[in-house]
């Protein structure tokens, strides 16, 4: 008996950043040629052209799907086998800009206001209730689908799913990446892999052209497994891909005590300080630190941490947009979106989590972002949601058990997911007394006057966007 053809269901599909390359990934597949895809937008004039997109893809590629769309999901998640969601409410460059500057007006300098810091929780606060809202509508319409969250912060909004819904989460984010990138920076001599001058992993869009060519080379040559939380992960293992050689040493030896001191510099601190070398990045890990906002020591400059360019941003999504209407209107050939690193398009694995959930393929995910199940990292919290690679079947979604952290990491990281608790908790419900607990116990904010004017200005400046905390609907709980 065949298999059955899944269902797909993209939610946030008319976005330029997310739809185009999810699109061509998924449409790419041979194995799931003659599914079932249904594209979802609030964005109507978005979603039509990422429709007229797909049809010329699913016509070029010999894709075989039914594609469907609607900007009501409900019209077409009945019966979904997975549904994909990648949104974001308010205009996303804006109201990152505003996460960062409304802290800022009260003394808090953050080093990158998306997952860590008091803008945070405004992220978490409005994109909470309809990320819990999807999961709702696909316990009535498809209670057995898989539910791909790929939006920030991803901790706590698949924490949110997990502990409000029965829908089976996963959490999908490629930070881990980053890790491969450094390493291959400084054991580049290895595999002879070209490495552009004053090279770093900036998590910016305009230096994608610069980091994607090395991260894909490190793909080549080494094995990391790594644990923690997304974001804020730490290398456990790292080898040589051809010869199983184990690299930490050598690894260890360089970065710490050879290799350019200007090279991500805060990661190496927390290297040589706790003996695990974290994966993200500065621009990332920076945001669950409680030394990154001092402003008398001013460390943005010591350790040159990056804010995201919220004009690169704009930029990308500009050419993104460019390329999917010259597509669309016939002047390049859709082909061209056979190579999405032509264009620093970096995506999931998602066609490859499908196809192994479809056809038992025992698929090997670096990055899964699932819940502890009770202890695959045993001294996190048993609930949490926390990355760790694993193994993708018909079974479903098995992570690797770890051992446990060692101690002062698993602190790091016990800090950020009780935290991260309380802020669901009080997105969740609108409650004000939980959010200023929340951002009290925020490791960038040092005043409880401090906290309390930060919260009163995130409710103000986001209020349209926060109605849970103003009474105007009662949520989840």
């Amino acid at each position: 008996m065949a298999v059955k053809l899944p269902k797909i269901v993209m939610i946030g599909a008319g976005s330029a950043i997310f739809g185009l390359g999810a699109l061509a990934r998924i449409m790419g597949s041979s194995r799931l040629r003659g599914s079932e895809l249904a594209l979802v937008d609030t964005n109507e004039e978005g979603l039509r052209t990422m429709v007229a997109l797909a049809n010329k893809m699913n016509q070029a590629w010999d894709a075989g799907m039914t594609i469907t769309s609607s900007t009501e999901r409900t019209e077409v998640m009945a019966g979904a086998d997975f549904v994909i969601v990648s949104i974001q409410v308010g205009q996303r460059e804006k109201v990152w800009e505003m996460d960062w500057q409304i802290p800022l007006r009260h003394g808090v300098r953050q080093p990158y206001a998306e997952n860590g810091g008091p803008g945070a929780f405004s992220h978490t606060a409005r994109n909470l209730p309809p990320i819990v809202e999807i999961a709702r509508d696909m316990e009535r319409l498809c209670p057995n689908a898989w539910y791909f969250n790929l939006t920030n912060p991803l901790i706590r909004l698949s924490y949110a799913v997990h502990r409000y819904t029965n829908v089976k989460v996963l959490g999908l984010c490629h930070q881990l990446l980053w890790g491969y990138a450094m390493a291959a920076a400084i054991l580049a001599d290895r595999w002879d892999i070209p490495i552009p001058e004053h090279f770093h992993v900036h998590t910016d869009a305009d230096n994608m052209p610069n980091f994607i060519p090395v991260a894909m080379a490190a793909l080549e040559h080494l094995d990391i497994k790594a644990a923690g939380i997304n974001h804020f992960s730490w290398v456990y293992d790292i080898r040589d891909k051809h010869t199983g050689e184990d690299l930490y040493p050598l690894l260890r030896e360089r970065w710490l005590h050879s290799y350019r001191k200007d090279f991500e510099p805060l990661s190496r601190e927390i290297f040589q300080i706790f003996g695990m070398m974290p994966t993200a990045g500065d621009s990332h890990m920076c945001e669950y630190l409680n030394v990154v906002s001092d402003p008398i020591t001013k460390p943005w400059d010591k350790y040159e941490l990056k804010l995201q360019s919220w004009e690169g941003n704009r930029r990308r999504r500009a050419a993104r947009w460019e390329l999917a209407h010259a597509i669309v209107d016939g002047k390049m050939d859709v082909n061209e979106l056979k190579n999405l690193r032509r264009f620093s398009i970096l995506e999931e694995p998602v066609p490859e989590i499908i196809e192994a959930l479809v056809y038992n393929d025992n698929y090997y995910a670096h990055q899964l972002n699932i819940p502890n199940n009770g202890g695959l990292i045993p001294n996190l919290p048993a609930d949490a949601i926390i990355e760790v690679p694993g193994v993708i079947s018909g079974m479903g979604i098995q992570g690797l058990n770890f051992p446990a952290l060692p101690e002062g990491i698993a602190e790091l990281c016990r800090r950020e997911l009780n935290r991260s608790k309380i802020v669901v908790e009080a997105a969740a419900t609108g409650d004000r007394d939980l959010a200023l607990q929340a951002l009290f116990l925020d490791p960038m904010v040092t005043d409880i006057d401090q906290a309390r004017a930060i919260l009163d200005d995130i409710l103000k400046d986001f209020a349209e966007y926060l109605p849970q905390f103003h009474r105007d609907k009662e949520f989840v709980v």
